[in-house]
């Protein structure tokens, strides 16, 4: 994030999210790193969830929580996506979803300076529909007749490429990109670049980290101890899913052959467990069985998977059912490598 350069190219996303329409209304919202909670015991119920592009069921934290609640009878739900996900499989009604490759849209990045426009390269196969579509759809159905409603996505690109108060827009709308297919954001002098922080400045003191009750530079702070376990728990990345994309297929599952567990062979050797073994890694909130790498490439105390696997018969891979579902201090974000477990042999 320090090096980003998302704010050349950030779009009018007033125009498209409309906060003009709620008036003064404020509609019941929810963390979804809490999903699991909200749907075991929000009060009054949450009895309706429509899902599009994600999976929950295995995505977010205290997963066994989510699915949980996902199994209620009295909660009806949608899910809208390019695959039978593991979230699919708890739906009341599955709708097919389009892929990028045949939706208009544009796109731009975290750091080159250029927008590009995507144009659909293949027909729509079957009865998919875009997300945008689908809400279109779902709106005239329930009766909002709004004109918001009604706008194509030709006429949200045009709403949210025009953008004024962005100078870097100068070149840049959506006649413009279709003409030419990708512009690049107009630049001037670095000295003339005004951050977003209250001084427009680099802030290695922030006045406003302060103000909200976190130490105005950066400092160490002890991790919460959230358990008695004695195992630090991250759940991390591996090279060939993307979180739980990609995990479906065969190709992607082969290139990682097995989840692994990364295991001290200090720590090891306390619980006689060896290179190769299968073990439980388990807490309050669930279990999963994972084989054991054991070595030196992690620091003792400290456990290590990679990757949010699919689910497999008889097979428990679901990391994601031992993550905590606290909150971090700052921005209401996930503390999924904060959980605390233990590991033993599997006999």
């Amino acid at each position: 994030a320090m090096k980003s350069n998302s704010s050349f190219l950030s779009y009018n996303e007033t125009a498209l999210q409309r906060p003009d329409l709620l008036k003064e209304r404020t509609p019941r919202s929810f963390n979804m790193n809490q999903l699991g909670s909200v749907l075991t015991s929000a009060e009054p119920s949450v009895d309706s969830l429509f899902i599009y592009s994600c999976n929950p069921a295995v995505v977010t934290p205290e997963a066994n929580k989510v699915r949980e609640g996902l199994l209620r009878e009295d909660l009806f739900t949608v899910v809208h996506d390019l695959f039978l996900t593991e979230t699919a499989a708890y739906a009341d009604i599955v709708l097919p979803a389009t892929s990028a490759f045949e939706n208009e849209d544009f796109y731009t990045s975290y750091w080159h300076h250029y927008i590009q426009i995507q144009e659909p390269v293949i027909e729509r196969y079957g009865e998919s529909k875009s997300n945008t579509e689908v809400f279109r759809l779902l709106a005239h159905a329930m009766g909002f007749e709004d004109e918001a409603f009604r706008e194509t996505d030709a006429e949200l690109m045009e709403q949210a490429l025009h953008h004024p108060e962005n100078p870097h827009y100068e070149d840049i709308s959506y006649e413009a990109l279709k003409e030419k297919k990708w512009i690049k954001a107009k630049r001037g002098p670095f000295q003339e670049l005004k951050l977003q922080t209250p001084s427009g400045k680099i802030e290695l003191y922030s006045e406003q980290m302060k103000k909200d009750g976190y130490p105005a530079l950066p400092t160490y702070v002890p991790l919460y101890q959230e358990s008695n376990y004695p195992l630090t728990f991250i759940p991390g990345p591996n090279h060939n899913f993307l979180n739980s994309t990609f995990s479906l297929h065969e190709k992607h599952q082969k290139l990682e052959k097995f989840p692994k567990l990364h295991m001290n062979e200090q720590d090891a050797k306390e619980r006689k467990i060896e290179d190769g073994d299968m073990v439980r890694v388990l807490n309050d909130r669930g279990e999963c069985e994972l084989v054991v790498s054991v070595g030196q490439n992690v620091l003792s105390g400290v456990v290590v998977s990679q990757g949010l696997w699919a689910d497999q018969k008889g097979k428990k891979h679901l990391v994601n059912g031992l993550t905590p579902d606290r909150l971090a201090d700052m921005g209401g974000g996930a503390t999924f490598f904060s959980g605390r477990v233990e590991v033993e042999k599997l006999s």
